[in-house]
């Protein structure tokens, strides 16, 4: 049996889980083991994912076991990376407070590495809020230098733009002390505001190129596929919404996507067209006519102005590697379906929430997610090295009785789930003992109770035919066949239950007395049955014909012999033949039919 591989997860707060991975692990039990670590409810948002050479996320398949994937091959470590997978357009559609944090806590790791794009000012207005959601409100400038560099919400590219880190801890500074008597759940819900607005929020790219050889970025979210220039990742090229799209496949390097677009066929020489303007539209900022324009159904009522049937266009693209476009291709068709299931569930999804209801379901809890996970870790997750929180004595105090207690409410909800799969482990073990005769080893036995006892089945269990049941039993021959097959099925039973070794001796003989005895009764009934059906036969060969001619010699017979024959008329001719082929006790119906017409008989005397 194989031991597993060795894998850390790194969550969104960069702390690190440390698993040995089983060959049948799937990778949705792997998610739901570190989304219990948060007491994560909300799990459709999230996944596993790991980064190939070229620095891309390759998504775990749920479905499928972990060690089956594509995973890398080099280092005897795999590392998996916990993070938000389906992107939405607000926290209000969030109803658990703990993804709200962890949908903060991945906004601001993509802000700290720069794969969200932003200016400078919305950066220093993001750190601001991130100290006041960490650390609480302005204490010094000291201290807060010194949580910056503890925090790492700069990114790089913001620290090479401006002349030195102390400008920008001045403007973070600066915009931290305008914070100062807000909540921190105000602050965590400001902040997801300012990021959801951002172009590049919510976006996976992808670097891919066109058949020209072109380098381009394709951005998938939950609005559709983008495509960028290499250089501009805020404002895309064209936007294929989800809704337009027809098909998506992939073969070997190569990405393509069907999209349905109406063809347009301009017969005016003016050079301004409506319609044209209203397809051509910016897809962000179009309204409902260039849905309706792009509709197949849609008809325009135009003299000059006509439009033609839909059509499909293909789009295609290159990726680096085989297994590159495969993962553009799995991530496009889950976020595709991703679109479909919010599209159908909109209805059931209750009212959306408030803003300040979510600050103020966040501020009331003063423990937070990162903090909690890194209690929680008991060895598994190694701390980083790095303090994120600083609080007073007080208030770590309240935080670990906050903790204490979800540990208990977490404890008992898992000793609930071991009840009741214990006693269904007991069930189905107690249903195979009374099969088999054999309590399993499995058996879950209370402490201090021995296990019950259970008894084979032989198999003596005998039903009647339906033929026998529906029979007419009302004449002794009916009600006879019936007792011999009951006499039979009880004999065969009791065969079975004397051929049964798992019984004492002394028992075997006492079963083996009762089924002779059974057999001898089986044997008289059959006796019996067989003499009353050869009497039924010799009663039914010895009854008269039913013709005219014989019933008349039944009546002359009854008469009696002299009256019935004449003195020189006996029954037997002149050879010695019978005459009267009916009279013998050898006749039979067979003979009868070879005299074509019944004898002439004398009248009777007067």
């Amino acid at each position: 049996m194989s031991e597993g591989r060795k894998s850390q997860v790194i969550l969104l707060d960069d702390r690190k889980l440390d698993f040995i991975i089983q060959p049948k692990l799937t990778a949705g039990d792997l998610l739901d083991l570190v989304a219990s670590h948060f007491n994560l409810k909300e799990k459709e948002y999230f996944g596993l994912a790991y980064l190939d050479e070229t620095g891309h996320r390759h998504w775990l398949h749920l479905e499928r076991r972990v060690l089956e994937h594509d995973l890398p091959k080099k280092g005897p470590l795999l590392t998996l990376y916990f993070a938000v997978r389906f992107f939405i357009e607000s926290i209000t559609f969030l109803r658990d407070k703990n993804s709200v944090e962890l949908f903060y806590l991945q906004a601001k790791s993509l802000i700290s590495k720069g794969e969200i794009e932003c200016d400078s000012e919305v950066v220093f207005e993001l750190a601001a809020h991130c100290l006041l959601a960490t650390y609480g409100d302005f204490a010094s400038e000291e201290s807060t230098r010194n949580d910056l560099k503890s925090l790492r919400v700069i990114p790089t590219r913001i620290l090479e733009v401006h002349p030195s880190l102390s400008y920008c801890e001045d403007k973070i500074i600066s915009c931290y002390k305008k914070l100062s008597g807000i909540t921190r759940g105000t602050a965590i819900v400001n902040y997801m505001t300012i990021v959801e607005s951002l172009p590049t929020y919510g976006v996976h790219y992808y670097r891919v190129k066109d058949k020209n050889g072109l380098p381009w970025w394709l951005g998938l979210s939950y609005k559709g596929i983008a495509v960028y220039d290499e250089k501009d990742k805020k404002t895309p090229r064209r936007l294929f919404q989800w809704k337009h799209l027809e098909n998506l496949y992939f073969r070997d390097r190569k990405f393509s996507i069907e999209v349905h677009d109406a063809k347009r066929v301009v017969q005016s020489l003016s050079s301004y067209n409506l319609y044209e303007d209203a397809i051509h539209e910016s897809v962000e900022e179009g309204d409902g006519l260039s849905d309706a324009l792009s509709d197949p159904t849609t008809q325009v009522s135009s003299s000059r102005r006509t439009f033609g049937p839909s059509n499909v266009k293909v789009h295609a693209w290159l990726a680096t590697t085989p297994q590159l476009c495969k993962a553009i291709w799995a991530m496009a068709i889950q976020q595709h379906q991703f679109y479909l299931d919010r599209k159908q569930s909109k209805s059931q999804v209750p009212a959306i929430r408030s803003m300040s209801e979510i600050a103020m379901e966040l501020s009331t809890s003063s423990l937070s997610l990162s903090s909690s996970v890194s209690d929680l870790s008991g060895g598994a997750i190694s701390s980083s090295s790095q303090s994120l929180t600083r609080s007073s004595s007080g208030r770590i105090a309240s935080q670990e009785l906050e903790l204490l207690n979800a540990l208990k409410e977490r404890k008992q909800a898992l000793e609930d789930v071991i009840g009741k799969k214990t006693e269904e482990l007991r069930t189905i073990c107690v249903k195979e003992a009374e099969i088999t005769g054999c309590l399993p080893k499995e058996t879950p036995v209370e402490q201090g109770r021995d296990p019950p006892a259970f008894r084979k089945r032989v198999g003596t269990a005998f039903q009647l035919s339906d033929k026998l049941n529906t029979k007419e039993t009302q004449s002794q021959l009916g009600q006879l066949e019936v007792e011999f097959e009951l006499q039979k099925k009880i004999t065969s039973a009791a065969l079975r239950l004397a051929s049964d070794p798992s019984v004492p001796k002394h028992i075997r003989k006492q079963r083996r007395q009762t089924y002779e005895k059974s057999e001898e009764k089986l044997k008289a009934i059959e006796r019996k049955l067989l003499k009353l059906k050869r009497q039924e036969e010799l009663e039914k060969s010895c009854s008269l014909p039913k013709c005219a001619a014989h019933y008349h010699v039944a009546i002359l017979c009854l008469r009696g012999p002299s009256s019935a024959f004449p003195n020189s008329l006996t029954a037997t001719g002149a050879r010695g033949q019978t005459v009267f082929p009916f009279l013998s006790p050898t006749w039979s119906g067979r003979t009868r039919r070879a005299v074509r017409r019944p004898p002439v008989l004398p009248s009777p005397p007067r």
